[in-house]
């Protein structure tokens, strides 16, 4: 995206309307907002959590808002203003599943995630593959096994 525009040419706002979950490597386009985005700018991304499967075959991703809250991270400049989910889903696994699951209700499934972030810093030489793990989502970890 970057190399659309001129060298140094950058913008206060960039705004994504359900595009994130046809982007094939999501991680690269929110690297490339960060290199168009004025320090001090926002970015506004909304993009689908949970969703039927959409103009395939472009249809690569489905993101909470934790997920954004990653690709859009203080590792790569960025500050969370506001992100959540909306438009509650009611649903039920089909007569079609697995036994175990047949017409079983499923909660907690939103149409939309959303995510507002302010670039605080820019960062030069951005690197995913660099990037420590628990700098993008804190110290939280997973059970340790009963014995």
């Amino acid at each position: 995206m970057s190399s659309y525009f001129e060298d140094g040419e950058q913008f206060d706002i960039v705004y994504s309307s359900a595009c994130f979950e046809h982007f094939a490597m999501p991680w690269i386009v929110a690297t490339e907002i960060a290199k168009i985005l004025k320090v001090g700018g926002f970015v506004f991304v909304e993009t689908h959590f949970s969703y039927s499967s959409h103009e395939r075959p472009w249809h690569f991703f489905q993101f909470s808002d934790m997920a954004l809250k990653v690709l859009f991270s203080e590792a790569l400049g960025f500050e969370c203003v506001e992100a959540g989910m909306s438009n509650p889903i009611v649903g039920r696994f089909s007569s079609l599943a697995d036994t175990y699951l047949k017409n079983k209700p499923i909660g907690g499934l939103y149409c939309h995630s959303e995510y507002l972030g302010k670039k605080i810093r820019d960062v030069k030489n951005f690197n995913w593959e660099q990037i420590i793990l628990s700098s993008v989502v804190g110290e939280t970890k997973y059970p340790q096994p009963k014995a």
